[in-house]
């Protein structure tokens, strides 16, 4: 359900900006401009629950299979017929505007379509002719659709004689502080899954503006107590950037948020905050059918309900003494509903601090489960990019699907839970001396039982975008490591640096500080890089490149031979060196490997770059590799990767440069 409400988050967004057009142009005296804005605004807001139904039924039909054509269709039929006969149409414009009416009617649909599969009458085989394709659709369309208006017929029918009879609706008190909180309670609770509160209480809301407008003329004409509940108290106390006091939840993501795509957001939608209209919160947090941000949700107005009633009760601030549009900015609308008191004003700011408060420990929760929400991804690449709508599976659906990201926050949470992250170094030869000239510096995780564990765990880093601060954790941990090896200024590093890492904002200079700590020289360091980065920003990565040559820090091509376009980037990048992958050391066992191979190292000595040939392990890979003049290699034929106290107690590495023992 999350990702279909942010999957229609933009089309909430556009249907914001525009109510908030129409209320600056009514405001300006362009009445006309803006009622017709307005209704613009009205309009794309209600296709959002219908978009929902259309995009919910793709989902499942792409999940479990099923005919798209069938289950749209039947879903957004459903959705239609039945809030019709359920009265649940928008007293603004004649479209269903019921949330939860619209995704469980899409889930029915493809429950049912999927049970129909399922009897042989309904499957066509492949040799059937389009026709028979054809005549199933529709077979199951009609079979599907009728059995979805009866069984709400049905429903129907049993609550209206079985179950409406005994249900009594309290009668509220306007003006009473009980009754109020039930309100309150009731009106966000009904938001929180998927009924528009305003529209089910609208009766209550609207005798609340009736009393308020006579009993402040009373207070003008005739000195009459103001009420303490009035129509704007809502609005002003308890509605605070929308439903639920949101604009402390906006403010919360702003300054807090570790996301970026939760940054996006509240940056998105802040003016339409501070205008009081909070759908885009609500549907892109989300805080429907969340059951995490439904407390807060609930909690924040009450908490300020109490509250401001109190401190007006005791004098602390005025009462509201006018009526103003439920759009007007929070603080400004206190100030000028109260008479222009201050203390109102100064009472509102509180309240929005006080919510951010209440929201924080429920919003880190989403922070930290944070799905990588990216408000722009959603817009460019789905919204105005694609033509159709796609999905594959469970986890290639058109949809930013979660669970990739979900299952990736499980596995890191369980790697940080059971064991520890650990640095193993696999040395470099030289195989005319054989010394270690280079570490290559490589994460493992150890858990508490002692098991070791592959880098395999690096794409779950990936999915959640916590690459960068795992890339820091290296670079910092492995200089600090090899200055404290004997001889270490005869010593090299490389280190492996994602392309989010290197793309990120002062990577430079946090490299360069992390070197400088640790006592290394700056040519001691070596950077490197994939294909896979150095096609995200060409002109970017150059730019960065340069910046770390300019230090004196070596840059490395890895996996050289493996992608599609390393020979063009070796005449766009001055590498310092060049490793050849270990899978076009596999193939020197043919005519055609060993050619292959020779012209990569041709290619290779062109740049004048050094080269190290990854993942010897034979003695006739080793004579082979140095037949052909190359100096270094990397592999198990000398050693295999090893924690750093290894390092040290095997002699790997010696003072005065003694030889190396070999361990082939």
């Amino acid at each position: 359900m999350s990702n279909v409400f942010i999957m229609a988050l933009p089309v909430a967004l556009i249907a914001a900006f525009f109510n908030l057009i129409a209320f600056l142009a009514e405001k300006l005296g362009y009445t006309s401009t803006g009622l017709t804005i307005g209704y613009v605004g009205q309009m794309t807001g209600h296709m959002f629950p219908i978009l929902l139904n259309i995009y919910l039924a793709t989902y499942y039909s792409t999940l479990q299979r099923l005919p798209k054509a069938a289950a749209i269709s039947c879903s957004l039929v459903a959705f239609l017929i039945v809030s019709q006969q359920w009265g649940l149409l928008s007293p603004v414009i004649p479209l269903p505007d019921n949330f939860a009416l619209s995704l469980f009617s899409a889930y029915a649909t493809c429950f049912i379509i999927a049970r129909l599969n399922k009897f042989p009458l309904f499957k066509v085989r492949g040799e059937h002719s389009v026709v028979d394709h054809s005549v199933n659709i529709i077979t199951i369309s009609i079979v599907t659709l009728a059995t979805l208006l009866v069984v709400c017929q049905i429903v129907a029918t049993c609550f209206s004689y079985y179950i409406q009879p005994y249900i009594l609706l309290p009668r509220l008190d306007p003006t009473s502080f009980t009754d109020g909180l039930i309100y309150e309670f009731l009106r966000g609770l009904l938001w929180s899954v998927g009924v528009n509160g305003h529209n089910v209480l609208h009766m209550y809301k609207t005798e609340l503006f009736e009393i308020s407008t006579a009993n402040m003329a009373d207070w003008k004409n005739f000195g009459t107590d103001l009420n303490i509940i009035s129509t704007n108290f809502y609005d002003f106390f308890t509605g605070m950037g929308g439903s639920g006091n949101t604009i402390s939840l906006v403010f919360c993501m702003l300054f807090f948020a570790k996301s970026k795509g939760y940054r996006l957001l509240a940056k998105t939608v802040l003016i339409l905050s501070i205008f009081n209209i909070n759908e885009p919160i609500l549907f892109g947090v989300p805080i429907i059918f969340n059951p995490v941000m439904m407390i807060p949700f609930l909690l924040t107005p009450l908490l300020s309900f109490v509250l401001a009633y109190g401190a007006t009760s005791m004098g602390y601030i005025a009462p509201l003494s006018e009526v103003h549009s439920w759009l007007m900015p929070p603080i400004v609308n206190g100030y000028f509903a109260s008479g222009e008191s201050w203390s109102v004003a100064v009472f509102q700011f509180i309240l929005i601090v006080l919510g951010m408060v209440i929201y924080y420990p429920f919003f880190k929760i989403m922070d930290r489960h944070s799905v990588g929400l990216d408000l722009s991804s959603v817009i460019n690449n789905r919204f105005f990019s694609s033509d159709s709508i796609e999905g594959s599976s469970k986890l290639t659906s058109f949809i930013p699907s979660m669970q990739l990201n979900i299952s990736a926050q499980k596995e890191v949470e369980g790697l940080y839970r059971s064991g520890s992250f650990i640095l193993y170094y696999q040395p470099q030869v030289d195989i005319h001396t054989g010394q270690v000239v280079a570490v290559e510096a490589l994460i493992r995780h150890i858990s508490d039982d002692g098991k070791l564990r592959s880098p395999s765990f690096l794409h779950a880093f990936g999915q959640l975008g916590l690459m960068p601060e795992l890339d820091s954790w290296v670079v910092e941990r492995a200089v600090s490591d090899i200055a404290k090896l004997p001889d270490s200024q005869h010593i090299n590093l490389s280190i492996n640096i994602s392309a989010d890492t290197m793309l990120k904002k002062g990577f430079v200079k946090s490299l360069k500080a992390a070197v400088k700590s640790s006592g290394l020289n700056y040519h001691q360091v070596e950077i490197e890089v994939t294909e896979e980065l150095l096609i995200r920003d060409e002109k970017r990565i150059a730019e960065i490149i340069n910046e770390i040559k300019e230090l004196g820090i070596l840059v490395v091509l890895d996996d050289f031979g493996t992608g599609y376009s390393s020979l063009a980037y070796l005449s766009r990048f001055d590498f310092d060196k060049i490793k050849i992958d270990r899978s076009l050391v596999t193939n020197l066992n043919t005519e055609r490997g060993k050619g292959l191979f020779e012209v990569v190292v041709q290619l290779g000595n062109i740049t004048n770059a050094d080269i190290v040939v990854e993942g010897i392990e034979t003695e006739e890979e080793l004579i082979f590799i140095r037949e052909r003049g190359i100096q270094v290699v990397q592999g198990f034929y000398y050693h295999k990767p090893m924690p750093l106290a290894e390092l040290l107690q095997n002699g790997i590495v010696f003072d005065n440069g003694d030889r190396l023992p070999s361990q082939a």
